[in-house]
């Protein structure tokens, strides 16, 4: 993008950072305590999480720049407790400025869902995963983030390494989570919620449309036509929030 994403402001014009706008989410929806990994700008970022709470857990990961997206969420994987706790985590980017805590409560749900299945799977039957994903994504077999991890998924996630010569560029968790398709549960969402801003002329188309927006337009309104391309598999950014 060419600048450090979460310090960007929100383009709602709230003030806040699109970090701090994430980590107020997530807490509001109860997803405590929250790893944050830290790459790029660590000391800025972590600046603009002061005060937020003790809920906080900041987490370098040196190898951000060579390790790309995997080795953030390695080094929140290895941050989380060992022992005990819960058997869930969530990992969120910062780049979704209207990840909302319903979203956040339904991933939630649908994980503690005795009735629900996986996709593929058995009633009943205890999903690999949850994602949220629109109408259209799921006609396309596709889903997008924030993504909510089983903990009996961990030792893939860890094992798992960057095909050559992809280092900077990987996609996280998304060949693991794609052996695993058949045990993913999806969540409906809306396109607003998964609105991403992976540019920064994304970030700036966004911020001018809802600058010049007539008041009373709901900004649903200016996010779908905001969205120019297919929403994609998980995708991390360079600072990630995850919740255990």
């Amino acid at each position: 993008m060419g600048r450090t994403k979460a310090l960007l402001p929100h383009p709602d014009g709230s003030g806040r950072s699109l970090v701090l706008a994430a980590a107020e989410t997530l807490l509001a929806a109860g997803a405590a305590p929250l790893v944050v990994v830290v790459g790029h700008a660590r000391r800025a970022v972590l600046s603009e999480l002061h005060g937020v709470g003790e809920a906080i857990q900041p987490v370098a990961n040196p190898a951000w720049r060579s390790g790309g997206m995997l080795s953030s969420l390695k080094a929140g994987i290895h941050a989380l407790p060992q022992t005990g706790g819960s058997a869930w985590t969530l990992v969120a980017p910062v780049d979704q400025p209207f990840l909302s805590t319903d979203l956040i409560r339904r991933l939630l749900a649908r994980a503690c869902d005795p009735e629900g299945a996986a996709a593929g799977g058995s009633k009943g039957a205890a999903p690999k995963a949850v994602v949220p994903a629109t109408p259209e994504m799921q006609r396309a077999g596709v889903w997008g983030l924030p993504v909510l991890l089983s903990h009996q998924l961990f030792p893939e996630i860890l094992a798992e390494s960057p095909p050559p010569g992809t280092a900077g560029a990987d996609r996280g968790a998304r060949r693991v989570l794609r052996r695993f398709r058949t045990e993913i549960a999806l969540t409906p969402a809306s396109p607003q919620e998964l609105l991403d801003l992976d540019t920064l002329a994304d970030y700036r188309n966004l911020t001018d449309a809802l600058k010049k927006a007539p008041k009373g337009v709901p900004s649903g309104r200016l996010v779908a036509r905001q969205i120019e391309k297919p929403l994609s598999e998980p995708n991390l950014s360079e600072s990630d929030i995850s919740a255990g």
